[in-house]
């Protein structure tokens, strides 16, 4: 199941980006405008425990977070916390500090401590819509740190999504046919409660099975969750160029603004005939 830590802070709705080790999440109270949390992946209680992998690319992120801070909110000072007191799995706080307040959405919030160290238990007062659009800005944001590539396909980035319960060689072939169409691959993986919303019924695989196979994937470049259908809201917040689908959506996939690439199914091969074959249905 997913880990404490991650619920505590309201994973999968407040993830900006996931990269290879590590979860970049918005944090649900604001003790400044732009707080972030930064939770590794690796199920891991200590630092020390934390692999040279994880630790090189959390260089990495921390540089696209203070870039994108800055030039978001121009922070005066940035703050990390590495706490693990309450919530076991190694992660930290990421609190961009104001010397003169910040505006965002039309309002204006200041930073409570400055000059002193921030107050953990100190909240912005961000309603449901200003929290939103925070979130989705960050997601662009992130999303353009990896779209500076130079095209060397036909798409810059594509995205696919589904269930994925039960993975089979289906789903590895549409996945690897979107990739051979663009540099940066992000696939969707719905949500258990969007799937139980849609058919009725829980999935056999529960989410964090499932995504973590799609993670696994070296030609995957990028996963995020499902949260809902909309797929103009993620043509918009990730930069994609193209959808690819089976090709049964003709005609009835929702309308987009950007490319659609259809492709033909395996024959034979489908998640609800290894559940029949299974007896899972």
């Amino acid at each position: 199941m997913i880990n404490s830590t991650l619920k505590k802070f309201h994973y999968p709705e407040s993830l900006i980006k996931t990269y290879q080790y590590w979860h970049v999440l918005l944090r649900p109270d604001q003790i400044t405008l732009g707080s972030i949390i930064l939770i590794c992946k690796e199920n891991v209680d200590a630092c020390s425990e934390v692999s040279i992998s994880a630790i090189m690319e959390k260089k990495i992120i921390i540089e696209h977070i203070e870039t994108i801070l800055k030039q978001k909110f121009n922070y005066s000072k940035i703050n990390y916390l590495t706490l693990m007191m309450v919530d076991p799995i190694v992660h930290t706080h990421i609190i961009p500090r104001y010397e003169n307040g910040v505006s965002f959405n039309e309002e204006s919030f200041v930073d409570q401590s400055w000059p002193l160290p921030p107050v953990m238990s100190d909240r912005l007062k961000l309603n449901d819509e200003t929290w939103h659009k925070l979130l989705t800005k960050l997601k662009q944001e992130f999303a353009k740190v990896s779209s500076s590539v130079t095209r060397s396909k036909k798409y810059s980035r594509m995205f696919t999504s589904g269930s994925f319960d039960i993975f089979h060689y289906g789903h590895l072939n549409i996945l690897k046919r979107t990739k051979t169409l663009c540099d940066h691959l992000i696939v969707g993986v719905s949500t258990d409660e969007l799937i139980f919303k849609a058919k009725g019924r829980m999935p056999v695989i529960p989410f964090h099975e499932r995504i973590a196979v799609i993670e696994a994937l070296d030609f995957v470049d990028e996963v995020i969750p499902q949260l809902d259908k909309n797929k103009q809201k993620i043509v918009d917040e990730y930069f994609i160029d193209a959808i690819s689908v089976g090709d049964d959506w003709k005609g009835t996939y929702p309308k987009v603004t950007c490319e659609m690439e259809y492709f033909k199914y395996t024959p034979n091969v489908s998640s609800t005939l290894l559940k029949e074959k299974l007896n899972l249905l």
